[in-house]
């Protein structure tokens, strides 16, 4: 697990943490690196199990969540259930990362269920940057 120390603050003051979770060791690293540089506050999971455990820890404000669609364990589309479900996390804003072509159906689960969605193989720093922006924007 990795925690990075700054944040920005929330409408209350208090700083809102970037939940990440991904599988793949390196883009974790890479996305929680990004954020911290932006002033983010992030912590990581490795895949949708770590991330629940976290979440049921209860010790970070989750203001946002990025979340790798397939991962082992437990898959993000479990954790966004599991989130979904939850009075302290159904509203916290979820942007899905996945590196395989969705079919129609999925594509619609995904903008049902979650704000924003990027695509590994097209990914471009400045999007994903500004995606986090809006995000954390709209949910203050």
């Amino acid at each position: 697990m990795e925690f990075a120390l700054i944040g920005l603050p929330d409408k209350s003051g208090f700083k809102t943490m970037i939940l990440i979770v991904d599988d793949d060791d390196l883009l974790r690293n890479f996305y929680s690196r990004v954020l911290t540089d932006e002033g983010h506050e992030t912590v990581c999971a490795a895949d949708g199990g770590e991330a629940i455990g976290i979440l049921e820890g209860g010790k970070h404000d989750i203001g946002l969540a990025i979340i790798d669609l397939l991962m082992p364990v437990k898959t993000g589309w479990e954790l966004i259930q599991y989130m979904k479900k939850s009075r302290k996390y159904k509203d916290v804003p979820i942007i899905a990362i996945t590196a395989v072509a969705a079919s129609f159906d999925e594509f619609e689960k995904v903008r049902r269920t979650c704000q924003a969605v990027m695509h590994k193989g097209d990914f471009d720093l400045s999007k994903f940057k500004d995606t986090v922006k809006a995000q954390l924007k709209n949910n203050l």
